[in-house]
C-alpha cells in the first residue's frame, strides 16, 4: 500500500527503510518500517526520490535502515543522505547501513578501473575507508563500523540484528552457508578444482571468501547514532 508523508508523519514511532523495495512492516525482519524507494513494492511504501530532501520534520524518525542502496548514488548525493538521516533522527535514534564492500578480495579488482561492469547501476565503489570519510565529514562525525575489509583481514563485530536487520552479511546471506548435500558436494567440486589449478599458492582466505562458504557474501556495516546534543560537531 503507498502511504503519503502526511501518513507516514502520523505513525508512532517512525521507521524508515531508504532504497526498502520490497521489505517494510509487516515483514517480521522490518517490525515497523516503511519503505522508501522511487517504486516501492512493499507492503507499506512511499514512492520517493530520495536525492531529494524527506518532507517529515527534524528530529522526528527513530530508526533509519539502508540495505545496500547508497552504492546506486554518487559521492555528493551520499553526503546529502547522511546529513537528511542526521536532520530527521531524534536525539539518540540510530541509522543503520549497509553498502557492499569493494574491499572484499573478490571484489577489489573493479577499484583498479573505477567501475563495476557487472552492476552498471552502481554509481559509487563503497570501501571501509570511503564511509569512514564520508560518515567523519557528516554531521554524524563518526560511526560505529562492525563489518569491512582491512587488507585480506575481514573485521567482523557483534551486532545486535533487532536494531536493524540486514542481509547480505556473513551471519544471514544464503550463499555464506551450505545447506543440503548437493550445495556441500558442490563446494567440495569447486574448493578441489581451485587446488588443483592454483596449488601450493592457494590461501585460507580464498576457500573462505568462495560460494558457501562463510565470507562468500559481506558489506561494510555501521551505525550512525544521533547523540542527546543535536549540535553537530565542529569541522
Amino acid at each position: 500500500m503507498l502511504l503519503s508523508w502526511d501518513d507516514v508523519a502520523r505513525r508512532q514511532p517512525i521507521r524508515l527503510n531508504l532504497g526498502g523495495g520490497p521489505y517494510s512492516d509487516p515483514h517480521p525482519r522490518y517490525p515497523g518500517y516503511v519503505a522508501i524507494d522511487r517504486e516501492p513494492s512493499a507492503p507499506l511504501g512511499v514512492a520517493h526520490d530520495l536525492t531529494q530532501p524527506i518532507p517529515l520534520p527534524d528530529d522526528s524518525v527513530e530508526r533509519i535502515l539502508s540495505d545496500h542502496f547508497l552504492e546506486h548514488l554518487k559521492v555528493d548525493e551520499i553526503r546529502f543522505v547522511l546529513a537528511e538521516c542526521w536532520r530527521l533522527l531524534v536525539p539518540g535514534g540510530i541509522a543503520r547501513i549497509g553498502v557492499p564492500d569493494y574491499g572484499h578480495p573478490r571484489e577489489r579488482h573493479h577499484l583498479r578501473t573505477g567501475r563495476d561492469d557487472s552492476r552498471r547501476d552502481h554509481q559509487t565503489l563503497t570501501t571501509g575507508p570511503l564511509m569512514r570519510e564520508l560518515v567523519a565529514q557528516s554531521p554524524f562525525g563518526r560511526g560505529e563500523f562492525y563489518h569491512h575489509w582491512e587488507g585480506d583481514e575481514f573485521v567482523q563485530r557483534p551486532m545486535d540484528y533487532a536494531l536493524g536487520f540486514l542481509q547480505r552479511t556473513p551471519d544471514n546471506d544464503r550463499r555464506n552457508f551450505c545447506r543440503g548435500f548437493r550445495q556441500h558436494l558442490g563446494r567440495l567440486g569447486r574448493d578441489l578444482g581451485m587446488v588443483l589449478r592454483r596449488g601450493p599458492w592457494v590461501r585460507r582466505i580464498d576457500f573462505e571468501t568462495r560460494r558457501y562458504h562463510r565470507l562468500a557474501v559481506t558489506s561494510v556495516v555501521f551505525d550512525l547514532v544521533k547523540p542527546a546534543s543535536q549540535a553537530a560537531p565542529a569541522p
